[in-house]
Protein backbone atom coordinates (compact mmCIF):
# COMPACT_ATOMS: atom_id res chain seq x y z
CA UNK A 1 0.00 0.00 0.00
CA UNK A 2 2.65 2.49 -1.09
CA UNK A 3 2.12 5.61 -3.11
CA UNK A 4 3.99 5.18 -6.39
CA UNK A 5 4.66 7.54 -9.27
CA UNK A 6 4.35 6.46 -12.87
CA UNK A 7 7.68 5.39 -14.33
CA UNK A 8 9.61 5.45 -11.03
CA UNK A 9 11.04 2.03 -10.10
CA UNK A 10 10.55 0.57 -6.64
CA UNK A 11 13.47 -0.11 -4.38
CA UNK A 12 15.18 -3.35 -5.42
CA UNK A 13 14.43 -6.61 -3.62
CA UNK A 14 16.99 -9.36 -3.23
CA UNK A 15 16.01 -12.41 -5.28
CA UNK A 16 19.09 -14.61 -5.37
CA UNK A 17 19.40 -17.79 -3.32
CA UNK A 18 15.74 -18.86 -3.36
CA UNK A 19 14.21 -21.80 -5.24
CA UNK A 20 10.55 -20.90 -5.70
CA UNK A 21 9.59 -17.30 -6.34
CA UNK A 22 6.28 -15.45 -6.81
CA UNK A 23 5.01 -11.89 -6.85
CA UNK A 24 1.57 -10.52 -5.92
CA UNK A 25 0.74 -7.19 -7.58
CA UNK A 26 -2.19 -4.92 -6.75
CA UNK A 27 -3.19 -1.33 -7.45
CA UNK A 28 -5.96 1.13 -6.65
CA UNK A 29 -6.00 2.21 -10.33
CA UNK A 30 -5.67 0.25 -13.55
CA UNK A 31 -1.98 0.10 -14.40
CA UNK A 32 0.70 -1.91 -16.10
CA UNK A 33 3.51 -3.12 -13.86
CA UNK A 34 6.85 -3.96 -15.39
CA UNK A 35 9.04 -6.33 -13.43
CA UNK A 36 12.73 -5.70 -14.06
CA UNK A 37 15.63 -7.90 -12.99
CA UNK A 38 19.33 -7.43 -12.41
CA UNK A 39 20.65 -10.85 -13.44
CA UNK A 40 24.14 -10.68 -11.92
CA UNK A 41 24.14 -7.82 -9.40
CA UNK A 42 25.98 -5.35 -11.64
CA UNK A 43 23.15 -2.81 -11.84
CA UNK A 44 22.13 -3.66 -15.42
CA UNK A 45 18.33 -3.75 -15.23
CA UNK A 46 16.41 -5.63 -17.94
CA UNK A 47 12.65 -6.05 -18.33
CA UNK A 48 11.31 -9.46 -17.30
CA UNK A 49 7.58 -9.08 -18.01
CA UNK A 50 4.79 -6.49 -17.97
CA UNK A 51 1.48 -7.28 -16.27
CA UNK A 52 -1.85 -5.47 -16.75
CA UNK A 53 -3.38 -4.94 -13.30
CA UNK A 54 -7.03 -3.99 -12.90
CA UNK A 55 -7.93 -1.75 -9.97
CA UNK A 56 -8.74 -3.80 -6.88
CA UNK A 57 -7.93 -7.16 -8.55
CA UNK A 58 -4.60 -8.56 -7.34
CA UNK A 59 -2.57 -10.66 -9.75
CA UNK A 60 -0.14 -13.36 -8.68
CA UNK A 61 2.70 -14.54 -10.90
CA UNK A 62 4.83 -17.63 -10.26
CA UNK A 63 8.34 -17.31 -11.68
CA UNK A 64 9.38 -20.39 -13.69
CA UNK A 65 11.29 -23.21 -12.00
CA UNK A 66 15.00 -22.49 -12.08
CA UNK A 67 14.48 -18.76 -12.69
CA UNK A 68 17.41 -16.79 -11.32
CA UNK A 69 18.15 -13.10 -10.81
CA UNK A 70 20.13 -11.16 -8.23
CA UNK A 71 17.71 -8.25 -7.72
CA UNK A 72 14.13 -7.50 -8.79
CA UNK A 73 12.05 -4.31 -8.85
CA UNK A 74 8.69 -3.08 -10.18
CA UNK A 75 7.62 0.03 -12.10
CA UNK A 76 4.02 1.19 -12.52
CA UNK A 77 2.67 2.92 -15.61
CA UNK A 78 0.29 4.96 -13.42
CA UNK A 79 0.59 7.14 -10.36
CA UNK A 80 -1.38 5.15 -7.78
CA UNK A 81 -1.29 3.33 -4.48
CA UNK A 82 0.11 -0.12 -5.13
CA UNK A 83 1.59 -3.22 -3.57
CA UNK A 84 4.20 -5.67 -4.85
CA UNK A 85 4.78 -8.59 -2.49
CA UNK A 86 7.63 -10.90 -3.46
CA UNK A 87 7.37 -14.35 -1.90
CA UNK A 88 10.25 -16.80 -1.84
CA UNK A 89 10.26 -20.40 -0.63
Amino acid sequence: DSKVRAGVPSLPYLMTGYDRKAVLLSSERDAEFTIEIDVDGTGLWVPYETFAIQAGKPLEHQFPAGFSAYWVRATSSATTTATAIFRYD
